[in-house]
């Protein structure tokens, strides 16, 4: 599931917001992959506060302007907020103090939930992975690598640098664990060591699936 894509149960306010994203990141010819999905992930989660500020509702096209702002700053793209505003005929005063609001909020949300909800695996995925590859399938099947390996503890960013090598290595693409690890901004060896790991689980899960198919029906329905 696309951060970025509605349904039906989402609520209208939330379709709203998503529709202004989509359209503003057209505007700003932004690739999906990750600037608009970690967009649509933020307002996804702050959308109690974007749905009862009027400050950031009265005026969306410029909030999300400032999302967009602060979300490829995060990329270490820096596109100045006069730039965007020039591309999208916006006040640039405006679009500053929409990007304050969000962040005096932020931080009083960080303080309120003493600390961020954690990232899944899957976000850090799409997060990092998007940096590799705009190709949303290669992402998508690590995806659901991730989600069939179910795996708890451990570093999710890890993990999912794992998932994404994987995929590579099945598919005889070429890259490297260097590369991967810098994307994750991890050690080679971490990639390296995740891969291996999720390759003996998807494995061992291949195996067992294989010895219950071919067991006799009375060992796996005991009584009947």
């Amino acid at each position: 599931h696309w951060h970025a894509n509605w349904d039906e149960n989402d609520s209208e306010t939330l379709k709203e917001w998503l529709t202004t994203l989509r359209t503003v990141t057209s505007q700003l010819n932004l690739p999906n992959l990750p600037y608009t999905e970690e967009a649509a992930r933020r307002i996804r989660k702050e959308k109690r506060i974007l749905a009862q500020s009027r400050k950031l509702g009265k005026h969306k096209r410029a909030t999300v302007a400032a999302i967009l702002h602060l979300v490829l700053k995060q990329y270490g793209k820096n596109r100045p907020i006069k730039e965007i505003c020039k591309q999208l005929s916006l006040d640039s005063k405006l679009v500053i103090k929409q990007t304050w609001i969000l962040n005096k909020t932020a931080i009083e949300n960080q303080n309120n939930r003493l600390g961020i909800s954690r990232k899944t695996s899957t976000d850090y995925l799409f997060e990092y992975g998007g940096r590799i590859t705009s190709n949303t399938k290669l992402l998508v099947e690590a995806k659901v690598i991730l989600q069939k390996i179910r795996k708890k503890g451990g570093n999710p960013i890890a993990l999912a640098a794992g998932a994404l090598y994987y995929v590579y290595k099945k598919k005889n693409l070429k890259i490297t664990k260097e590369k991967i690890a810098q994307a994750f901004g991890i050690s080679h060896r971490t990639v390296y060591s995740n891969e291996a790991q999720i390759r003996a689980k998807l494995q061992q899960m291949s195996e067992q699936n294989a010895y219950f198919s071919l067991a006799p029906k009375e060992l796996l329905v005991p009584g009947e």
